[in-house]
């Protein structure tokens, strides 16, 4: 399917990829983006917090929402709400979260533990929408125990349109590195679109994953941390041109145009809690960063926070003046 071949995704991450920050990605480069992970029981039982996560604007799309959970009629259900009342391109399942909140009901990872289970949800996904239904796996429960070529072979079987992989297992968490030749085998037991993922920090990365893979599309999760200008760093790169890298003034422009949208679209409690670690993203490295840090986590609001930033910035336009 080209929707999911040559393309750079932004990796759906609890508490992070919301609608404010997804829209910074798709303006820096993402050409894709999803969804934190969404409840389908959540769905089912109509809370209110859960159904929020699958709201967006127009311009996010392409997007797809994210599903997690372990009853097939329950996913088929979910992936039916969804496509009904969000209209994404496409639903992707979540069989590789490895956070024990998710895997001990049985999401996420825990998947990868019954191949049965995963091709059944999988079955009741694809038969229950119109939507295209992907899905996100890691490469097994335990290192070095792979079953990857397996579950990508029965994803294809089920009829999912595209299948990323984070080549790691369960256990390592995000520890290591993670095994990029797993990306290379899967790719080559299947003929849909396969997704690589996993430790891609620096433009270079993506690049260097795509040519060793082999991989049709590359997601990014932690190299977007306080860093949506990666993508069109990447794309710069792949056009055989120097990635251009934001000024420091740009980097502080930025976190407040987010902090400002974060609190228009989720309210001041929210943006004030969970802000705070975008912030502290966006200023790592900056001159004075390391003597604020403590107070960004101690903030009680919002303007506490922007105080912060002005504060970094204040710092730079001083030494910026004895350079003259």
């Amino acid at each position: 399917m080209d929707l999911f071949k040559k393309k750079l995704l932004c990796a759906p991450i609890a508490g992070i990829t919301e609608t404010v920050f997804r829209t910074l990605c798709r303006k820096h480069g993402a050409d894709i983006v999803l969804s934190e992970m969404v409840s389908a029981e959540g769905i089912r039982h109509n809370a209110k917090n859960t159904t929020a996560l699958i709201r967006y604007n127009k311009e996010e799309r392409p997007i797809g929402i994210q599903l997690f959970g372990a009853d097939p009629e329950h996913l088929a259900y979910a992936a039916q709400y969804v496509e009904e009342h969000a209209l994404p391109d496409f639903i992707d399942l979540n069989s590789g979260c490895p956070v024990p909140k998710v895997v001990k009901k049985n999401g996420g990872a825990a998947l990868m533990k019954d191949p049965k289970l995963f091709k059944n949800i999988l079955h009741h996904m694809v038969k229950a929408v119109q939507t295209p239904v992907t899905v996100k796996i890691r490469s097994g429960w335990y290192k070095h125990d792979w079953i990857d070529i397996e579950l990508a072979k029965i994803a294809e079987g089920c009829g999912v349109a595209a299948l990323t992989l984070h080549p790691r297992s369960k256990t390592m968490g995000f520890s290591g590195h993670s095994f990029w030749e797993r990306i290379a085998l899967v790719k080559q037991a299947v003929n849909i679109p396969v997704i690589g993922n996993g430790d891609i920090t620096e433009p270079h990365h993506a690049l260097e994953m795509l040519t060793q893979t082999g991989c049709d599309s590359v997601m990014i999760g932690r190299g977007i941390y306080g860093n949506p200008w990666i993508f069109n760093q990447i794309k710069q790169l792949r056009a055989g041109k120097a990635p251009t890298y934001p000024s420091l003034q740009e980097r502080l422009e930025t976190a407040l145009l987010h902090l400002e949208a974060y609190k228009l679209e989720w309210g001041e409690k929210h943006a004030s809690r969970e802000m705070k670690r975008h912030v502290a993203w966006y200023i790592k490295g900056m001159p004075g960063a390391a003597n604020v840090r403590d107070r960004i986590f101690r903030v009680n609001n919002t303007e506490e926070l922007k105080a912060v930033i002005h504060e970094i910035n204040g710092i730079l336009k001083d030494k910026t003046a004895h350079l003259y």
